[in-house]
């Protein structure tokens, strides 16, 4: 008997949408960007529970506040936060280039002796 890792499909008790969230956060915790996504998580669930006429409120305050450049501080964070996104992204893209070029060589060499 060949023991096997369960697929998607061996789930079909669950719905869809859940091993679509569940197969999110698991990448986001292969990439290293676990912590941003539970902010999002925390942050669309408050929005969630808000009703709907406070929402309309909240996104017309959050408009007048960048307006008045008193969320500069805020944005500012996201732009930083987006940059470490793309910085991280490209690292992660070298170092694998570097690993595989590094075992790559040492391949060959033990492959020769």
């Amino acid at each position: 008997m060949v023991n096997r890792l369960p697929q998607s499909s061996d789930h079909s008790s669950s719905s869809p949408w859940a091993n679509a969230f569940r197969d999110i956060l698991i990448a986001s915790i292969n990439k290293g960007q676990f912590p941003l996504a539970i902010f999002w998580l925390i942050a669309m669930s408050l929005i969630w529970r808000i009703p709907p006429e406070d929402v309309s409120r909240l996104v017309f305050r959050i408009v007048d506040g960048l307006e008045r450049w008193a969320l500069l501080g805020y944005l500012l964070a996201l732009v930083v936060t987006g940059g470490w996104f793309v910085h991280v992204r490209s690292l992660r893209r070298v170092i694998s280039l570097e690993l595989s070029r590094s075992f790559g060589a040492q391949r060959m060499k033990s492959s020769r002796g």
